[in-house]
């Protein structure tokens, strides 16, 4: 078995019953199973500080962690890298969350995904991307500071980005970048508008 991560409209669940396939899966092998669930609100870095001392206990036979979460805190993510890089022998990790917005692009370019979610749309983004100025954008910056919190502005990201698909703007990898910045200074509860202005100017920027 290997690391990987799927994307579930209910991470929590989807955790519990891919537990008990896996466990279904090697007992008909004859083979030694653990499987360790962490089912969170948001995966902390003390979760991760426990994962990473429960992964490295003996046990002979396979050993899976299944982490379901809809937020992953950046930190959390970032102290998970290198052991899902070098991850000890006979062990996988299984990274369950709603949206690939949640995970660093790092994580998401280690790891296989398998996408179980039905499918639901983002909300559309408060700005037309193909004609809006910097007037525009002042405004709607300074709704975005009285209208949406911690989850909702993360949505927003992913809305923003979804959003230049549509409007076929080609960004470049630093821009593309920005985004993983973005979501990371909303893990620090960066204000809204601090936190999008840059990704706004860098696609007025590359839209011409």
């Amino acid at each position: 078995m290997t690391s990987r991560i799927i994307y579930a409209n209910a991470p929590h669940d989807e955790a519990q019953g891919h537990k008990e396939s896996l466990e279904t899966h090697f007992k008909a092998q004859n083979t030694s199973f653990l499987a360790e669930l962490f089912c969170e609100d948001e995966l902390k870095i003390e979760h991760t500080h426990e994962i990473k001392r429960r992964c490295v206990l003996k046990f002979a036979g396979q050993k899976a962690f299944l982490i379901a979460a809809p937020s992953l805190n950046i930190f959390a993510q970032n102290a998970l890298l290198k052991i899902l890089e070098e991850p000890p022998e006979n062990t996988f990790f299984i990274l369950i969350t709603k949206h690939p917005s949640a995970l660093l692009s790092t994580i998401r370019s280690r790891l296989p995904h398998t996408n179980k979610r039905t499918k639901t749309s983002l909300p559309p983004f408060g700005l037309n991307l193909k004609t809006y100025d910097l007037c525009t954008l002042y405004q709607y910056l300074q709704n975005a500071d009285k209208q949406f919190n911690q989850e909702e502005t993360k949505i927003q990201i992913a809305a923003l980005l979804e959003a230049t698909k549509q409007a076929g703007i080609h960004l470049s990898p630093a821009t593309l970048a920005q985004f993983d910045n973005a979501l990371y200074a909303n893990a620090l509860y960066l204000r809204p508008s601090y936190n999008l202005l840059p990704l706004l100017l860098s696609i007025l920027q590359e839209r011409g």
